[in-house]
């Protein structure tokens, strides 16, 4: 068992998606699940890609293997950069349409309680 599941701080059990006043991507279940699967993606579309280049050009196994490895490293930190940066994007305007919509339920409801001619509950 890893030290992340055992001792660590559990995923989703966070104080939610912001950390002090940050938006915290990896404490989204949707999103965190989303980069994790792109950077999949992209480390295995990286060295899978660099492989058959390095081998077309007859280019020794252990040696494409090697380049293979790089080309797979460096896709997978910009396929992460790039997924890290839509998630952040997606996270705020998350944020920001749910407090659009508590804005505008909190004034419907002070608009119905001074149309009842109470004051607002």
């Amino acid at each position: 068992m890893s030290a992340r599941r055992s001792g660590g701080r559990a995923r989703g059990r966070g104080p939610g998606p912001t950390v002090g006043g940050t938006i915290c991507v990896a404490d989204h279940p949707r999103i965190a699940r989303a980069v994790r699967l792109a950077t999949g993606a992209g480390a295995l579309a990286g060295f899978l890609l660099v492989l058959l280049l390095s081998l077309s050009v007859r280019t020794p196994a252990q040696d494409a293997l090697l380049r293979a490895l790089v080309g797979g490293t460096v896709a997978w930190l910009a396929v992460w950069a790039a997924a890290v940066t839509i998630g952040r994007a997606a996270v705020r305007a998350e944020v920001a349409g749910r407090r659009a919509e508590r804005l505008a339920a909190l004034r419907a409801d002070e608009e119905g309680a001074v149309a009842d001619g109470g004051p607002p509950a």
